[in-house]
């Protein structure tokens, strides 16, 4: 019996052990996808060409949110980020667009600025760095670093600063995007996160994939004839690249990036290439084999945001061939990545979310053609007229400070500074002129924002994406279909390309997949909102939500 029993207690040791590790409801990994301007209905759209191992395994096998939306205006890169990981909207976490005006230094500031940072990692000397600073929430990404003391590792890659700055929060163990101003498309990061970037990032960008990328042609992944989702590839709705004639394929990039490089930017033509998400996904997998991710006790997190299909998009609109052949090839993308995860992690040992950041307009020179009510803003000229009404009203004097796309901002200097002037009434007065304009469908103050509470549609919206030391005076909304112009002259039919960050559908539903360890399969139809991503993390890790989170996870999750 004695020499039995540390047998037996050896045995009893490696079986406690065994099952805790069996047992262990949390995945070793969690990774989150932004796809940067993806709405919902690429899903279906292009469904029929997607390969099984892409979207569709994620569909088939996971869980899918069918009504889901942005719960704030505007629909912007960076508050989506942002909005997306603290499981907030703007009005508690501060990021209200990509830039905003700042009246004290009396000019517009960039959402990751940080004047006190420097690149690091680039090819040229110290040049201005970015980092989280001006995010004024916590993100579930910092909660799991706080909640495991530590030891959970958070990797946040992206081509776009942002991209990778905001879901990463303020403590990750590291955040990365790549750089085309200073470098040759080399990922970098800045001073804020480290002295160095670490040798495996360093080894990544001697590879010189982006050069290998830009020396190929693109042409669609199937016969371009079969793609009936999509417009004629020729047509007058987009964007024409320079050294390009017309917005078709092929797409020679070899050829092409001789008038980036002319210009300074050759190395921006990454963000126009179908081969630019692919460098990201090879750059994300590089991160999970170097940082050993998903490999210790705690659950660690990567978030990869894809960039391309945010420029591309732009530049070509949602009914373009090039966009439809940049999600079949993104499809590709996530295959490969999935088959990676199933390798390095275990099949089950991973969670996967994938969602946007927002969605898109429609091209408004095709909603034109087609009769569909559209058209432009003239912003510069509204601005005028109401700087005559308000000098006509109140006084001779500059009373706008800043007149932008979603806000007006009023000299509060000189209002404070002006006898008889009174800050409430000129910004009523500046709302009641602005409802009386064509196409401008809200005109709500400051001081309405703050004082009412607004349950529902577009007024609602704005409410969650005003925060009061940032936003503006007066915030503005427009008719559905119609976009800001700054030129005077332009129409509807001018216009080639599009753009995001309204109230309306095609800007705020958006995707939000499951799959993984734990996530049943199924679909919901019920109306839900990016920020519960963050609240179901927390419920999924049995983590402490972040402290503006919605609390609001989504229950399908944890229905068994």
């Amino acid at each position: 019996m004695k020499k039995l029993l540390p047998i037996f207690l050896l045995w009893s040791i490696s079986a406690s052990v065994l099952v805790a590790q069996t047992c262990n409801p949390h995945p070793k990994l969690v990774v989150g996808i932004v796809v940067d301007q993806m709405r919902f209905d690429y899903l279906e759209r292009y469904k029929e060409k997607y390969g099984e191992g892409g979207f569709k395994r994620i569909l088939g096998g996971g869980f899918s949110f069918k009504n889901a939306h942005f719960d704030y205006v505007p629909t912007e890169t960076a508050p989506g980020h942002s909005s997306i990981y603290t499981g907030t909207t703007p009005s508690v976490h501060g990021i209200i667009g990509n830039s905003w005006f700042d009246r004290y230094q009396n000019k517009s500031v960039e959402n990751i600025e940080d004047p006190a940072v420097l690149l690091v990692g680039t090819a040229q000397p110290a040049t201005r760095g970015a980092s989280p600073v001006n995010l004024r929430a916590e993100t579930i990404t910092d909660q799991l670093r706080w909640g495991s003391n530590f030891h959970s590792k958070v990797i946040s890659v992206s081509f776009k600063d942002r991209g990778a700055i905001l879901p990463g929060g303020h403590t990750p163990t590291g955040a990365y995007w790549l750089d085309t101003q200073t470098s040759p498309g080399y990922f970098v990061t800045s001073s804020y996160y480290t002295d160095a970037v670490p040798p495996w990032v360093s080894k990544f960008n001697a590879l010189g994939k982006g050069n290998d990328y830009l020396d190929r042609t693109w042409n669609t992944l199937y016969p371009i004839e079969t793609y009936t989702e999509s417009a004629p590839d020729n047509n007058s709705y987009e964007t024409i690249l320079p050294g390009k004639s017309s917005p078709t394929f092929p797409y020679d990039f070899k050829a092409m990036r001789k008038d980036f490089q002319a210009a300074g930017n050759e190395y921006q033509l990454l963000w126009m290439s179908p081969w630019g998400n692919t460098m990201l996904t090879e750059f994300a997998e590089e991160a999970i084999t170097s940082e050993q991710l998903g490999k210790g006790e705690a659950t660690d997190m990567l978030c990869i945001s894809y960039s391309v299909t945010d420029v591309m998009g732009h530049s070509f609109g949602p009914q373009s061939v090039e966009v439809e052949d940049i999600y079949l090839r993104l499809d590709q993308d996530l295959a490969g990545l999935m088959e990676f995860l199933d390798e390095q992690v275990g099949k089950d040992e991973y969670v996967l979310f994938l969602t946007a950041d927002h969605g898109v307009v429609p091209v408004i020179s095709q909603l034109d053609a087609y009769g569909i009510p559209s058209g432009i803003i003239p912003s510069n000229l509204y601005k005028d007229s109401l700087d005559q009404y308000l000098r006509a009203r109140f006084g001779k004097k500059p009373w706008i400070q800043f007149f932008g796309h979603e806000y007006l901002y009023l000299n509060h200097f000189l209002i404070e500074h002006s006898e008889g002037a009174d800050l409430e009434e000129i910004q009523e007065a500046s709302a009641e002129f602005l409802r009386n304009l064509p196409n401008i469908r809200y005109a709500l103050t400051a001081s309405e924002l703050q004082e009412e509470e607004y349950t529902d549609g577009v007024r609602r919206l704005m409410q969650h994406g005003f925060y009061p030391k940032r936003s503006g005076d007066v915030f503005l909304a427009y008719d559905p279909g119609f976009m800001v112009s700054y030129n005077p002259k332009a129409t509807a039919k001018d216009i080639r390309g599009t753009g995001h960050g309204t109230a309306y559908n095609y800007d705020t539903q958006v995707p939000i997949l499951w799959y993984g360890k734990s996530i049943p399969h199924g679909t919901s139809a019920r109306q839900v909102h990016t920020t519960d991503i963050a609240s179901s993390l927390a419920v999924l890790l049995d983590l402490q939500m972040p402290s503006g989170a919605t609390q609001e996870p989504l229950l399908e999750l944890f229905e068994k």
